[in-house]
């Protein structure tokens, strides 16, 4: 009979545990911002817009994870990163006023970031948009984040002293020979499986002539980009 008792208390321990541990939060959001620091008119990532996204200001997701990258887009391919982050948490095991300050301290962090960018110089003679975009989200495509977003605050205007949209004919092309504008980007870094992946192009035109020219270059870019899985938003700002 005791043993029998044992063996149920046993059973009831081990259920609890098992409940407690799958209430325990697992999810993670990773958010990467690039900025184009290389056009003068370029909309700035603001911390009040994008901190929300994480969902760490709701009750219960306060103890998911977050990882936040910041990148900024300039005249050569390759830029360093600046990065925030917070782990899970389990909210049955963990103080809930530690975690609110980890929370706090992970909000600093990113809005610091976001702050120092502001002073960074803007205005470049050329301006490579593909590589560095490329690699993110292809870095993007590796990570094992629950949901993933990535923010390109830019005109797209590549221009590079071989490969210019600033070039009539080079714009032109990508609307009238997609799959040879495809090529040439496939040429220069290929996109790896992008499902699942939520990619936001942001940027107001200060006048027709950008209008225009942004409208041609970010419908290829959707075209491109939602032929690998991910999905696209084309907007001025991300309110």
């Amino acid at each position: 009979m005791k043993t029998t008792i044992v063996i149920i208390l046993l059973v009831v321990i081990a259920g609890l545990s098992l409940a407690v541990y799958r209430s325990g939060s697992s999810a993670i959001t990773e958010i990467s911002v690039l900025h184009d620091e290389t056009e003068m008119h370029i909309s700035q990532p603001k911390a009040v817009e994008i901190l929300p996204l994480f969902g760490l200001d709701q009750q219960n997701g306060k103890w998911n994870g977050a990882q936040f990258r910041f990148k900024n887009i300039t005249d050569v391919s390759y830029t360093p990163a600046k990065e925030a982050n917070i782990g899970t948490a389990n909210q049955w095991l963990s103080n809930e006023y530690d975690r609110a300050n980890d929370v706090n301290q992970f909000e600093a962090s990113v809005t610091k970031i976001l702050s120092d960018a502001q002073n960074d110089s803007v205005g470049k003679w050329h301006s490579s948009i593909y590589l560095p975009f490329a690699n993110e989200l292809n870095e993007m495509s590796r990570s094992n984040a629950t949901r993933r977003i990535l923010l390109v605050y830019s005109d797209l205007m590549e221009n590079d002293p071989d490969f210019s949209f600033y070039k009539e004919k080079t714009l032109n092309q990508l609307t009238s020979n997609y799959d040879l504008s495809k090529k040439v980007f496939d040429t220069m870094m290929p996109l790896q499986n992008l499902n699942g992946i939520e990619i936001h192009l942001l940027y107001e035109p200060p006048d027709v002539i950008s209008d225009g020219r942004y409208k041609i270059v970010s419908a290829f870019y959707k075209k491109l980009l939602e032929g690998k899985g991910a999905t696209v938003t084309i907007s001025a700002n991300l309110n």
